[in-house]
């Protein structure tokens, strides 16, 4: 009887002692580490490998603290001019002092301030922009986004290294008044490069007309130096040249020849 009351005895022991041992050591993974609480405060920071706790006196959470990307998907938001955006975005963060981290959401980081804060942040940046500048400027506001969002969660040991808008789609109404802005734009183009023709033809008509009156008036000059030029010898000159030696011949009476001879 005493036997079997030791050996009772002595499993007990067992298996108190494996229960202290399971719930002792643990194994924290690369990417973690754990929060370790004595009494429910927190005490310190394991990092990955094993590590020891005192059983019932002191509690773990696991934290994950590698680089994670939050998506924001379909976010609602309104820009300067109350024209409504659909955007998605991604946040890509990592847990610098996970101890600050814990202390002030106790795991609830996540959803207690990672996701509100971000929406109250890329709303608040909208909203200074128009929905035209907004779209030229998109890279600018992401910055803007990225630098507010930084300065906050620093605040709490997060640590932020990429905002970036991925995708957005406007309202209908929006689309029909950018679809029409672009056809007024076309419009006017068409316009003025019909008054740029109707301009350029009206230049090079009074480019030829000057140009024909230029001439003419050139040619008219010409004329007179030339006319200037035959002098009564010059013509004698030319006639003679063109003289084939026969005098011409006709009848009559006190005939003389057309072409007088000079002595």
């Amino acid at each position: 009887m005493k036997k079997q009351i030791m050996l009772g005895m002595f499993g007990f022991i067992v298996i108190i002692f494996l229960f202290l041992a399971s719930t002792s050591f643990y194994t924290v993974k690369t990417g973690e580490v754990a929060i370790v609480s004595s009494w429910g405060k927190v005490s310190r920071i394991d990092k990955e490998g094993l590590n020891f706790k005192i059983p019932i006196v002191q509690t773990k959470e696991i934290m994950e603290i590698r680089d994670k990307i939050y998506n924001f998907d379909d976010m609602s938001v309104s820009t300067k001019d109350m024209q409504s955006i659909i955007l998605d975005l991604t946040v890509q963060s990592f847990v610098s002092d996970p101890e600050k981290l814990y202390r002030a959401f106790k795991g609830m980081h996540e959803t207690n301030f990672i996701a509100p804060r971000t929406k109250e942040v890329v709303q608040a940046s909208i909203s200074k922009y128009t929905i035209e500048e907004f779209v030229s400027k998109r890279q600018e506001l992401s910055n803007m986004i990225y630098q507010d969002l930084k300065d906050d969660f620093e605040a709490y040991g997060l640590a932020v290294s990429n905002v970036s808008i991925t995708n957005h789609d406007f309202s209908m109404e929006y689309e029909r008044a950018i679809e029409a802005k672009k056809v007024a734009e076309q419009e006017v183009e068409r316009t003025k490069f019909e008054q740029e023709k109707i301009r350029v033809e009206a230049e090079n008509k009074v480019f030829l007309a000057e140009y024909k009156l230029k001439e003419k008036e050139l040619q008219a000059k010409a004329n007179e130096v030339e006319a200037a030029s035959l002098s009564p010898v010059l013509l004698q000159k030319m006639a003679l040249e063109k003289w084939d030696g026969k005098l011409p011949q006709v009848s009559g009476e006190n005939t003389q020849p057309i072409i007088k001879l000079s002595n």
